[in-house]
């Protein structure tokens, strides 16, 4: 029982690891690979499927070597993924960043990342199915000792996915964070290797025979599939959502994960616990189906349409202020900080996916009751059940990415995976029926509960109303793969853009977009191509057209959705700003990752502007590091002009570090502060900037003219020459690619 008990407490810690070796070597291949979708779920697919390889060669190997020694193999495993960690930064960022220019199509970076993730990733995979001949020896306690085992792993992965997204990666950086993981796995593989030293073989531990023949859990291998694929799909949703209600920052991943991770754990706890009591399992799996489809959707309609004072009037006071503190005499500022709080991090995502993923993770130790009925298959079966269940898992979140979002939006594909789970509960209900054993009452009415909430799920528009605090007729909703984008109507004709349920710009286009992308330009002497990362409501590529000499304005949006609401402004809200957007020839409109545009790039640019995201946004970090800016030098054209607004002192030193001249430009009334950089001498001719510009800007409108005019004839432009003096400047004075401080916002300092 002792070394149980160690077992356990060593599979936490690999879970722990696991999960962080994951976090982070995501961040570091999306820096070369981008974090469009299409990039980040070939690294998820390619994470999945070493995973998935590993269990089944974990389970072959388990069943032909004796108990005792799985516990050697399964020390020489996570030792192998230790030292695969420690010499993961330098393969992952440097080794990547010489071949990403290469990779040009979806399947060749898939290829790559399956490549280099195979190793680890296979040798995670193999542990479970290892450690259930390890610790199980009789087949009569296998479903509650894996089922527990599971939720054990689970619950170290949860506080993996807590500790590196709300302290470890914003506080130490991402190279001491793979340290820190790789430590912990070379001394489980130490301590697993003390345990078989004081092992013995006894009878019950004896090597098992062979057996062949058919499989006869191939149903539930199925069974397991098809959940697992519902399972990563609801994930996938669950976390577009609560990434709207935590307005879309860098800790939203981290607190999703963690939420689920908990969840799941606690429910295969509890169902280890209970799987004992059933007489048939495998209908009882199915049966919890019921309950999964049902709450994946009931949560949300509580938030839509049950009045509940406390929780309703919690919600519309946090989005009517867009996430931020709003004060008032009724309610005191630590009170509504506190109930933000709350409902933000607990209450929130509790009620949107709480109750689904805890029937999850009870679901699990009664699937894995059928799959283990021989203790000569044990291995097999339950690396087999794993594998399924990750097959799944890729064709979930591939089928819900690349199909149903862009079809049906967020409550069209809640709407089709709560139907599949109803779908199985049902074949479940009508077995039961057929049996002797009649499911009890409860099962009929989650059943009615089900198909009941499946037929009343509001529309796509109705559902995202709710967290952009509009009415569906203020809303002009195009929900794509990458982002869920929108127009707000407001007040006085004004249209706000929201990204991910999070406001960004507005129309009319406001001064300080406009003039991040007209004055780069203009103070140029003689630009040909320019380049604008981020589109938002295209405000500053429209700034870059207003100079006639440019021959040619691209603009790299990983939104493509973005593109979609500026057609509609265009034909419906008489916008000329867009429609010139969308029709001067000039104009290119490019849907992808702004830092792979770069890194994939050939020619280079007289005028590169920067517009993407807050510093604060998930994967931030990859467009105000020091290496990015470095990238941006090396596209610019001699003479060129690199223009950016100034977010926060760390992201100007940053820039100072890459450039030797670096101008920063206040516009008037506090509207905003950008700053233009270049490897030459950044002379500021006012008289000059205002010829071209009132040569330039026949298309804007009075108001627009004249507050241009005003900033121009007021800038005091200060000169940064950090670049020039050369001064000695802290780690924790830049962003860098491993490091993004100003991300991690909480944790900088």
């Amino acid at each position: 029982m002792r070394r149980a008990r160690v077992l356990e407490l060593i599979f936490f810690a690999t879970g722990f690891s696991a999960l962080l070796l994951q976090v982070v070597w995501q961040r570091i291949i999306s820096l070369h690979a981008g974090v469009d979708l299409v990039a980040s779920t070939t690294v998820v697919a390619a994470f999945m499927g070493g995973l998935g390889l590993g269990n089944l060669l974990g389970g072959t190997v388990a069943d032909r070597i004796s108990p005792r020694t799985t516990l050697v193999a399964y020390a020489g495993s996570v030792a192998l993924i230790g030292v695969y960690g420690l010499v993961s930064p330098t393969l992952l960022s440097d080794g990547y960043r010489a071949v990403a220019p290469a990779l040009t199509s979806t399947a060749s970076t898939f290829l790559f990342n399956l490549a280099v993730l195979a190793l680890p990733t296979t040798l995670m995979g193999v542990s479970l199915p290892l450690l259930a001949r390890g610790v199980v020896s009789s087949i009569g306690d296998a479903a509650h000792r894996l089922g527990r085992l599971y939720a054990i792993n689970t619950f170290g992965a949860a506080l993996g996915a807590a500790l590196s997204g709300w302290y470890l990666l914003g506080t130490f950086g991402f190279v001491t964070s793979l340290r820190l993981a790789s430590a912990l796995y070379l001394l489980a593989a130490v301590a697993t290797l003390m345990l078989w030293r004081t092992a013995t073989d006894a009878a019950s531990e004896s090597k098992p025979a062979a057996t062949s023949g058919a499989d006869p859990a191939v149903r539930w291998y199925i069974a397991y599939g098809l959940t697992g694929a519902v399972a990563l799909g609801l994930e996938v949703v669950f976390l577009r959502l609560v990434d709207g209600l935590m307005r879309s920052n860098a800790y939203t991943f981290a607190h999703v994960l963690t939420v689920y991770l908990v969840c799941f754990a606690a429910g295969s706890a509890l169902g280890s616990r209970l799987v004992g009591r059933a007489s048939h399992p495998g209908r009882t799996f199915l049966l919890l189906q019921l309950g999964i489809g049902a709450t994946a959707l009931l949560g949300l309609l509580v938030l839509l349409y049950v009045p509940i004072p406390a929780l309703r009037g919690m919600f519309d006071s946090y989005f009517a202020s867009d996430g931020y503190l709003a004060t008032g005499p009724s309610m005191p500022e630590t009170a509504r900080a506190a109930g933000k709080l709350l409902f933000v991090f607990l209450l929130g995502p509790l009620t949107v996916m709480g109750a689904p993923v805890v029937l999850m993770g009870v679901a699990y130790p009664f699937v894995q009751a059928e799959v283990s009925r021989e203790l000569s298959r044990l291995g097999r079966g339950t690396g087999r059940l794993l594998f399924a269940n990750i097959v799944g898992n890729v064709v979930g979140t591939l089928v819900v990415s690349f199909v149903l979002l862009d079809a049906l939006g967020s409550a069209g594909t809640l709407r089709v995976l709560a139907s599949l789970c109803v779908g199985l509960g049902l074949v479940g209900l009508v077995a039961g029926v057929k049996s002797s054993a009649r499911p009890a009452p409860v099962w009929f009415a989650a059943a009615l509960v089900a198909v009941l909430a499946v037929a009343v799920f509001p529309s796509n528009e109705r559902l995202w109303a709710l967290f952009h605090s509009a009415r569906a007729a203020d809303l002009v909703l195009v929900e794509e793969r990458s982002c869920v984008n929108a127009w707000v109507a407001k007040e006085h004709g004004e249209q706000v853009l929201h990204l991910n349920a999070t406001s960004q710009n507005g129309w009319p286009y406001d001064d300080f977009h406009v003039v991040i992308g007209v004055v780069p330009a203009l103070v140029h002497p003689a630009p040909k191509r320019a380049l604008a990362v981020g589109l938002g409501a295209g405000s500053t590529a429209w700034g870059l057209l207003q100079d006639r000499r440019l021959e040619r304005v691209e603009c790299v949006e990983i939104c493509g959705g973005e593109v979609d609401l500026i057609r509609h402004l265009s034909e419906r809200r008489a916008s000329s700003e867009s429609r010139q957007l969308l029709e001067d020839p000039r104009s290119m409109l490019i849907v992808g990752d702004g830092r792979r545009h770069l890194l994939m790039a050939t020619e280079p640019w007289d005028v590169i502007t920067v517009d993407a995201m807050r510093p604060n946004g998930a994967s931030a970090g990859n467009v105000y590091s020091l290496e990015f800016y470095e990238l941006v030098a090396a596209h610019l054209a001699p003479g060129g002009l690199f223009a950016q607004w100034v977010p926060t002192p760390r992201v100007l030193t940053t820039v100072k570090q890459v450039f030797p001249h670096v101008l920063v430009m206040e516009v008037p009334g506090g509207r905003g502060v950008f700053l233009l950089a270049s490897a030459t001498a950044l002379p500021f001719d006012r008289d000059a900037l205002t010829q071209r510009l009132t040569e330039s800007a026949q298309a804007f409108s009075e108001t627009q003219r004249r507050s241009v005019l005003e900033f121009v004839a007021a800038a005091q432009p200060k000169v940064e020459r950090a670049g020039e003096a050369a001064p000695v400047v802290t780690p924790r004075e830049v962003n860098t690619d491993l490091f993004p401080r100003d991300e991690y916002f909480l944790n900088s300092n």
